[in-house]
């Protein structure tokens, strides 16, 4: 591919490019968090009675498998070991948590100013957005 035709080249996003790349910031910026607030990952580990060993196999989890979801690389396996990590933890909170979950599940429905809740609002947000843009019928 020449320079011009990488000048005349649009860029089209779908709804699919859109989740993919906003779920790859997750897993990365969660693996950099992770990185720079260690004390917090060993305690959230220890909280959720998995040995702190597991710390750095779980951010260098993170981090390649955001890389890789937002470049669209090896989808289909990083998705897989993504769904199965993510299986892993919901059935681990609620064997630790139990019915207490779900008891706590008003808290969904009210805007608390927390970076959580933001970062939910605004994923929100976008995937409204795509619905509202998306070119696909």
């Amino acid at each position: 591919m020449t320079l011009e035709n990488l000048k005349n080249k649009k860029i089209i996003l779908t709804q699919s490019d859109l989740l993919r790349i906003l779920i790859g910031f997750v897993f990365l910026t969660a693996g950099f968090f992770r990185v720079f607030n260690s004390g917090a990952a060993f305690q959230e580990l220890e909280l959720l009675n998995i040995p702190v060993i597991f710390s750095w196999p779980l951010i260098i989890l993170e981090i390649a498998g955001g890389f890789l979801l937002i470049f669209n690389k090896y989808l289909k396996i990083v998705s897989i070991i993504f769904i199965i990590f993510l299986i892993g933890a919901l059935v681990n909170a609620v064997y630790l948590d139990g019915l207490n979950l779900f008891f706590k599940a008003g808290e969904l429905f009210v805007f608390n100013l927390t970076p959580t809740d933001f970062f939910l609002h605004f994923v929100f947000l976008i995937i409204l957005i795509s619905f509202l843009i998306n070119k696909e019928k």
